[in-house]
């Protein structure tokens, strides 16, 4: 069965998945840590090295800070393995972990790509010279609001769903119209981060009259089913 999921950004695409990052959605604990899987399919090592790259929404855009050196007083969070070597079969752990305490601001989320860049670990120079299919992984990492605010509106419109998340903290909405008789471009899942209006287009099999859209929280603590027609805003 094929769906269309908008979550993270996938940085490099190929066929052949050698490293692979156990999710592309991360929520943190209650103190803002988490733990990423990273696996490597090859029959060679693979040298990773990660990334933190801070997102925030400022007039509807996503305002990007990589994290470097020169403003290392700004961390609010920092990683277990930022460089790391994965031998074949095997699994490594990367953790998150938060630099805050109580000092930065948990009214509302905070966002973080983390990226995994994987190439050939060769010291000795033994792996003949071809083009690598390399490819990384950017996962999204959310220290959730402490107190959250769920507001949004959604509707239909040319063929796309379209979010405002006037809350604090994501939301995801989930669209299921798969049968028997259609088992593919039948659903949707789109993430909306705080702030956002965003549309997301929507998979071909799916009819947009009294659509039924689930949108739920991080933990499921909020979950709500609204009936949707084409042009009707919700909420």
């Amino acid at each position: 069965m094929k769906k269309v999921t908008t979550l993270a950004a996938l940085v490099f695409a190929n066929s052949t998945f050698a490293m692979n990052v156990n999710t592309m959605l991360l929520v943190s604990d209650e103190y803002g840590n988490g733990v990423f899987t990273v696996s490597n399919e090859k029959t060679i090592p693979e040298f990773i090295q990660t990334k933190i790259i801070q997102l925030k929404v400022q007039d509807n855009e996503l305002v990007k800070t990589p994290y470097t050196e020169d403003n290392f007083d700004d961390w609010k969070v920092t990683l277990t393995h930022p460089k790391m070597i994965v031998e074949p079969g095997r699994e490594k752990n990367v953790g998150v972990r938060s630099l805050c305490g109580t000092k930065c601001d948990f009214s509302n989320d905070q966002y973080f790509f983390v990226s995994f860049e994987p190439s050939n670990y060769d010291p000795e120079g033994k792996i003949k010279s071809e083009v690598s299919n390399n490819f990384g992984y950017r996962p999204i990492f959310v220290i959730p609001a402490n107190k959250q605010k769920i507001d949004f509106s959604v509707i239909v419109k040319d063929d796309e769903l379209v979010m405002e998340n006037k809350g604090n903290t994501f939301i995801k909405a989930h669209i299921d119209q798969c049968n028997d008789k259609v088992n593919s471009e039948c659903q949707l899942t789109a993430l909306s981060l705080a702030g956002r209006k965003q549309g997301y287009k929507l998979p071909k099999n799916i009819d947009t009259k009294n659509l039924m859209v689930e949108v739920v929280n991080h933990d499921r603590s909020y979950s709500e089913k609204v009936h949707l027609d084409e042009g009707k805003i919700m909420r």
